[in-house]
């Protein structure tokens, strides 16, 4: 495709993330700069954009166009009027510090809704206010991960699956809010079972698919041998050298592919400033489980 309009496409990190500039996302943004979006997004599996100004209506009309738009779990956190989306913020309704919010949620590495039979594909958050310094994204790529595995390593897991249980993860660092009885009832949290290697259905290229937050085990070892197996793969999936942190200003729009990368909170925002982001996250056809 020939584009009409100037893109400027840059690394944010050698084998993580690229920035796109000149590019304005909106509910009616063109099919030419979607594309420019998403082809940043496979490529990179990160995507930043800045500079933005995007309403609810704007984030629902663009997670359509990747895939299926995904509420998530935690209730509590849902956007009261488009429950679609949800925040991630540091501060309750009334300007409080949320102690959930700023301390815990989300601070251990994780790939979100991987414990669904049909696991979150895509997630974007899109930064109402953001602390002077402090609290940034961290990602890690699980492409690369799995790339540099040692040669038996990854003869091992060849073939091999984890299951996924919400919260459940053997090696997992945030609590998880308690679900209703209504959720629990949907049968959506009972967990699943994935390859540990996947084939990515955009990129095809390999990738690890386990998080300690939400990986419990894997299937056909005893607790002692998955424990060991998949400490390996967290120790070398957190190499620094795969990781792209993201310092946040108000504006960025980020976006992640949960499928090949795992993401979480930084820490060191500083007391009484504000951390605010507007989620959405989306799912795509599970034919890349298969």
């Amino acid at each position: 495709m020939t584009l009409s309009h100037s893109y400027d496409v840059r690394a944010l990190s050698p084998f993580l993330g690229l920035e796109v500039r000149g590019l304005a996302l909106s509910a009616d943004m063109s099919d030419e700069s979607f594309s420019v979006l998403h082809d940043a997004l496979v490529r990179g599996a990160v995507a930043v954009v800045r500079d933005q100004q995007l309403g609810p209506e704007d984030c629902k009309a663009i997670g359509r166009r990747i895939g299926k738009l995904e509420p998530h779990s935690i209730l509590h956190y849902r956007h009261p009027e488009h429950p679609e989306l949800s925040y991630i913020t540091n501060v309750d309704k009334d300007g409080n510090v949320d102690d959930y919010g700023a301390n815990e949620r989300a601070s251990g590495w994780h790939s979100d809704g991987s414990f669904k039979e049909n696991p979150d594909a895509v997630a974007f958050l899109v930064s109402v206010a953001a602390p002077s310094r402090g609290g940034p994204t961290e990602f890690t790529s699980m492409v690369r991960a799995c790339e540099t595995l040692p040669d038996d390593l990854r003869q091992r897991i060849h073939g091999m699956k984890a299951f996924h249980l919400r919260g459940a993860g053997w090696k997992g660092e945030a609590k998880t809010p308690p679900l209703t009885e209504q959720q629990k009832a949907t049968g959506e949290f009972n967990g699943a079972e994935h390859p540990i290697v996947l084939v990515h259905p955009w990129s095809k290229r390999e990738t690890l698919f386990v998080n300690p937050s939400h990986t419990n085990s894997v299937v056909g070892l005893d607790k002692a041998e998955s424990d060991a197996l998949l400490d390996a793969l967290y120790e070398h999936s957190i190499n620094p050298e795969f990781q792209y942190h993201h310092q946040w200003r108000p504006g960025d729009v980020v976006f992640w592919d949960q499928r090949c990368v795992m993401h979480r909170a930084g820490r060191g925002t500083p007391s009484g400033e504000k951390r605010i982001m507007l989620r959405t996250m989306v799912t795509c056809e599970p034919h890349h489980l298969n």
